[in-house]
């Protein structure tokens, strides 16, 4: 007996231009049946984000032109389907939450989404109460949702879409930003959800996560077409070519490449650093924290080695980003803050951003123009103002070709993948000669070959510059592989840990 469809797409063309540029979905035509989990890989910029995208209805009508194909919904077209309908069979959670969210809390965010469903009133606290039990996101409903880490934003988008009841849920990278044990928690909620009848689609760039779960994994290719479907964990083996044809990662232990360097002097140092939950980003950046608030470090010291890739591992939510803003003045602490043997305290912003560059979580805040070689080249005239501008352009293209990224040139940033925007910003913020990088989750939205290349990239410019990198990650195997040191926030300390410590 022929199982339900819940999503057919049948010869997809999608662009984001007029005719004459490059289709991002190239005649794709894909069927998922219901009621299983299904996970989506490709390469980065192969189109997933956008397929997903595509699928749920937010594009054409919110960007672009579909030149030909036609979309089903458990059998109805999707042009047939009013914003209402359409939640009801599918509902999508982007790949970076913070374009999710409307309201300012969690709490409010879920009685929103039941508002444009047509919720009574009357069942919302009920509702959100048993979603929040079952998701374990209980104490995020009334924190700000801007205050949130990475990973407690993404447990908010899932319980947003769990309370929505959509017959199907399409997810994008839900396991970006957030630790093992927490995207384990997630993949089980997934699982009650695929008990419950719901269908489950993912994208992912990792498979391993998936293997004891998915009912099938779909390899995507350029454009969005079907490179290789009907894998799971029996058969993978058979697949491996595919994947690395597609650079894609293949479930495997990690191998390292490079021997650890050896630690130099410290180019940066906590001393009994302290840092409260909770605080806003102000001005008076030196203030002291409310004593009622809990701590995420407490009297923590570390040293960075100048020279070296060190990488700060911790569950989601620990501290991590908000440890590199205190280190770039913008969130307060108590301690001491060392950079190249001077207090923190006493530096001025220029004087600090001249030696330190930071590569932040969602790297479309940081972007400053609307053209991808612009973005270099803005960055190339910061650091040298008497360069001619035919060598800018010139030094801008060959970094971009070195960075997969050449053929981008003349887009906006904003029509990048997220790992596309992601490799952009570390190429911008390494343009700029900086001596210390901060990297801020440098391989989220990255497939094998862009993170091998993302990655090589630094240590060759450790290796022949002298760079120093510090990177946040919740890829154990990428810190085992590449890191030169490896701290894990963990008790409110930085505890330092070696790559055979890691449990992959």
């Amino acid at each position: 007996m022929q199982r339900e469809k819940a999503l057919q797409l049948e010869d997809l063309v999608f662009r984001f231009q007029e005719k004459g540029k490059r289709n991002i979905l190239d005649h794709v035509s894909l069927e998922i049946e219901a009621g299983g989990i299904t996970v989506l890989m490709g390469s980065s910029g192969c189109g997933k984000s956008t397929l997903a995208a595509v699928a749920a209805g937010l594009y054409p009508e919110n960007g672009g032109f579909l030149e030909s194909g036609d979309i089903r919904l458990f059998g109805r077209p999707l042009k047939e389907l009013n914003q209402q309908q359409r939640a009801a069979y599918l509902t999508l959670m982007f790949q970076n939450p913070d374009l999710q969210f409307c309201m300012n809390t969690l709490r409010k965010e879920m009685q929103f989404c039941m508002e444009n469903i047509c919720v009574p009133p009357e069942q919302m606290d009920e509702k959100i109460a048993c979603a929040a039990e079952r998701l374990g996101v209980s104490e995020l409903l009334d924190r700000r949702l801007h205050s949130l880490s990475g990973g407690e934003k993404q447990k908010a988008a899932l319980a947003c879409l769990y309370v929505m009841e959509s017959r199907c849920v399409l997810l994008d990278e839900c396991f970006a930003n957030i630790d093992r044990s927490a995207a384990r928690e997630i993949l089980e909620l997934l699982l009650r959800m695929k008990q419950e009848g719901r269908t489950v689609i993912a994208i992912d760039h990792q498979a391993d996560l998936w293997l004891d779960a998915a009912d099938e994994i779909i390899l995507l290719g350029e454009g969005g077409r079907v490179a290789a479907r009907g894998i799971c964990r029996e058969n993978l083996a058979a697949y491996r070519p595919v994947f690395q044809e597609q650079g894609l990662f293949y479930p495997q232990a990690p191998e390292r490449l490079y021997p650890p360097r050896p630690a130099g002097d410290p180019v940066l140092s906590f001393r009994d650093v302290s840092i409260r939950r909770g605080q806003t980003v102000k001005k008076k950046w030196s203030r002291k924290p409310e004593p009622d608030e809990p701590f995420l470090l407490r009297q923590a010291s570390a040293d960075f080695p100048r020279g070296c890739m060190t990488a700060v591992l911790g569950p989601s939510g620990s501290g991590k980003t908000t440890t590199f803003l205190a280190a770039l003045k913008q969130y307060p602490y108590t301690g001491t803050i060392l950079l190249n043997g001077r207090d923190l305290s006493r530096l001025r912003p220029r004087e600090l951003y001249q030696q330190m560059g930071i590569v932040f979580q969602n790297p479309s805040n940081q972007f400053i123009t609307q053209n991808v070689e612009e973005e270099i080249c803005a960055s190339l005239r910061v650091w040298d103002r008497q360069m001619p501008e035919e060598a800018c352009r010139q030094r801008a293209d060959q970094l971009l070709e070195s960075y997969q990224l050449g053929r981008y040139r003349k887009y906006s940033p904003y029509m990048l993948s997220q790992g596309q925007q992601r490799r952009l910003a570390v190429l911008s913020v390494l343009a700029g000669g900086q001596k210390l990088l901060l990297l801020d989750e440098p391989t989220y939205g990255q497939d094998d070959r862009s993170s091998r290349a993302v990655m090589q990239q630094l240590r060759q410019k450790i290796e022949d510059e002298g760079l120093t990198v510090i990177f946040i990650t919740h890829d154990r195997a990428l810190a085992a592989v590449w890191a030169d040191r490896i701290y894990e926030l963990c008790g409110q300390k930085l505890v330092e840990r070696a790559p055979e410590e890691l449990c992959l």
